[in-house]
């Protein structure tokens, strides 16, 4: 081993894991097999950061960002280590779907194209467990071919799978009472929930409800500083913790020690997560059990009623997009730090890249050279500015006392909206702190405890613009688009809720500034005389689509592999670029994951899905079963289920004649009396992802 290189990239979280685990092959095969190992990401010393690029160990454990951030951006210092590599092992391949997949297929493809440089052509090992088209997925990740070895040998041990329908009782009440029972029976659990802030309010039920389990159970999420996180995952593997509340932080391999039982507070959304989340219990031999406690959302609900359709649902094929031209944007700068762009890359082709390049030019973002031939980036290390997990970067969360601050956590900036606004109640380990100050311009959030028994909700309003169309087909009585459209969201207020009964107290208003990004969407262009129909039958025409909206999102995991707040929507009664209203869905990320096509290619097949859903809901107005939405920004109003019903019905009918695509209203085109005005016909769906 001592003439070969090893790189290993993980997800985040898992290097010192695995280190742990090598170190133990190291001491039991140190006759046979003498190797050097090292850790290197953003806890490794600097000083043992330059001692590992002198002297470049044989194995070395690191994870995307640091590769990104850490080997790329000076990989004059990894010259010895780039040229000796021979293997590259990408574990948790699943990890690296959707926004964050279209960075890292980026960061690959910049590393390939160093790789070459160098004259290195190491293997590239891809491990996952959980996804359905591994093959499709890792070529496209890694941009080359692969070939798939299908087979486990790895023992799994005896699993019983339960599901509890707790629709009619309070989730945080039914997850807390199923916790306590478990550890009071000897069960070590661990607990996931879908939010940051179910984990925080299950924590805070527990901790109120029995005090002396309250140091025997901890929360776990994105936002802890890295030494809570490590303490928290010590404590699991020693066995000094009995059980555990985590969002999808703790999805990943990381050996958390012999845990008994998988508490899922609702379906996580895929079968890759029900599954990844199931399999971090039984994991030294021994018996386990998962439990499906299904809540009012609708897909919980699909689910309660087809328990079979769920134990016996594939894997999702999981989406990466290729061509992320926002992403795209972010990346060509830094690959030019590394080398000159030039005609003739093969790994960066400049011609295919020439309009994105042309508009970095105009940013000053990239600089083309004298002879034309070549372009360098418009300022130094132009990786700093790339954020591979976090839309707008991250904001320090800063609790403010009479003699200090200190750091307790942080957040992502396309939740810190949402989340950590003026007078927003923030849950850290069950500790409530209200948010004293946003500030934008230094990325940080002031915080002060509070002792009160509250939470809060954002409110929020959206406008959409069609940018351009790229396909159009007629589904039975509608046309269907797939553009590119321009969202703008406005935070408009906050609501002060109880934090255990949700009954509200107030809401608050919010001087915030809007924010727009662009993405890919689909619509269905509503017919007509879909509202004629409706007020036929005395129907509310915007509660009629704005339910059908709800509805179709929270169904859409059942096609791509995704969770309902990948997804954005907004109903239009109305659109000032159309004839007639509409009703969009779009990615929920600038420059879109792909979704939005998955849903144009299978409107058919989602919208009588989605009619199923409301007719078998035995409720009469509609609920969080059938067409409600738990972070619809105008609070579930209107909504007529009745009329959502018969408008499928007639969406989904074949008519005596096909509908007519019409051209499209460029926004260009549009004086700004006919863009929309705030307030009217909109209706929107939150579009942040838990990390």
């Amino acid at each position: 081993m001592r003439n070969h290189g090893f790189a290993l990239v993980s997800a985040q979280g898992l290097e010192h894991d695995q280190a742990a685990k090598l170190r133990q092959w190291q001491q039991n095969l140190v006759e046979q097999l003498l190797f050097s190992i090292s850790v290197f990401d953003g806890d490794t010393p600097s000083a043992e950061r330059q001692k590992i690029k002198k002297n470049p160990p044989n194995i070395l454990i690191s994870n995307p960002d640091m590769l990104h951030q850490g080997m790329l951006a000076y990989h004059q210092s990894w010259e010895t280590f780039f040229k000796r590599l021979k293997f590259i092992i990408i574990d948790e391949l699943h990890a690296y779907r959707g926004v964050f997949g279209s960075h890292i297929l980026q960061v690959f493809r910049r590393l390939r194209r160093m790789l070459h440089y160098y004259g290195a052509n190491p293997q590239f090992i891809c491990l996952s467990a959980t996804i359905a088209n591994p093959e499709e997925f890792a070529s496209d990740l890694i941009g080359a071919n692969v070939s798939v070895i299908s087979e486990s040998g790895a023992p799994i041990s005896e699993r019983d799978f339960w599901v509890m329908n707790a629709s009619e009782v309070s989730m945080t009440a039914a997850v807390t009472r199923c916790l306590i029972h478990a550890i009071d029976n000897g069960l070590k659990t661990i607990v996931f929930t879908k939010s940051r802030v179910s984990t925080e309010i299950i924590y805070r039920s527990l901790s109120d409800s029995r005090p002396d389990l309250a140091k025997r159970v901890s929360s776990y999420r994105a936002g802890f500083l890295p030494e809570e996180r490590r303490e928290i995952e010590h404590q699991l593997s020693s066995g000094s913790l009995d059980g555990v509340i985590s969002t999808s932080a703790l999805e990943l391999g990381i050996d958390i020690g012999g845990l008994d039982l998988c508490i899922l507070a609702g379906y996580p959304g895929s079968m890759m997560s029900l599954w990844q989340r199931a399999g971090r219990v039984g994991r030294r031999g021994s018996p386990s059990g998962i439990l499906l406690i299904t809540g009012t959302d609708q897909l919980d609900q699909y689910f309660a009623r087809n328990v079979e359709v769920l134990l016996n649902r594939p894997l999702e094929r999981a989406l990466v997009n290729l061509n992320n031209d926002h992403i795209l944007k972010q990346h060509l700068p830094a690959a030019a730090a590394e080398l000159p762009l030039m005609h003739g890359d093969p790994y960066i082709d400049v011609q295919e890249h020439l309009p994105t390049i042309e508009v970095l030019e105009s940013e000053r973002a990239l600089l083309k050279s004298a002879s034309g031939k070549q372009w360098f980036p418009g300022k130094p290390r132009p990786h700093a500015s790339v954020d591979l997990r976090n839309v707008g970067g991250s904001f320090d969360i800063i609790e403010e006392s009479r003699n200090a601050k200190t750091v307790i956590g942080t957040i992502s900036g396309n939740s810190v909206y949402r989340e950590c606004h003026d007078g927003a109640i923030y849950l850290h380990r069950g500790e409530p702190y209200q948010v004293e100050t946003l500030d934008l311009r230094r990325k940080t959030v002031h915080v002060r405890p509070y002792s009160g028994n509250m939470y809060t909700m954002i409110r929020t309003q959206k406008e959409t613009e069609i940018l351009d169309v790229r396909k159009t087909r007629t589904v039975n009585s509608f046309v269907a688009r797939l553009g590119l459209l321009r969202v703008t969201e406005h935070f408009i207020a906050y609501e002060r809720r109880r934090l255990y009964s949700q009954e509200l107290l107030s809401v608050e208003p919010l001087d915030l500034p809007p924010q727009s990004f662009q993405s890919i969407g689909c619509w269905i262009e509503l017919p007509p005389d879909l509202q004629s129909k409706l007020a036929e039958q005395e129907k509310h025409f915007m509660g009629s689509i704005h339910a059908l909206e709800h509805a179709t999102i929270s169904l859409t995991p059942l096609l791509a592999l995704c969770d309902r707040n990948d997804l954005g929507g907004i109903s239009f009664t109305k659109h000032p670029q159309l004839p007639d209203g509409a009703v969009f869905f779009y990615d929920g990320y600038p420059g879109g994951v792909g979704i939005a096509e998955c849903m144009y290619n299978s409107f058919e097949d989602l919208l009588a899905r989605t009619h199923e859903l409301i007719s078998v809901c035995p409720c009469e107005e509609g609920c969080p079963s059938c067409v409600h939405s738990p972070k619809c920004g105008s609070g579930n109003r209107p909504i007529d289920k009745i009329g959502a019903q018969l408008a499928l019905s007639i969406l989904t009918s074949i008519p005596e004649s096909e509908p007519q695509p019409y051209e499209i209203v460029g926004p260009q085109q549009r004086p700004p009396s006919a863009l929309p005005k705030r307030r009217t016909h909109r209706r929107q769906f939150h579009t942040t992802k838990e990390l």
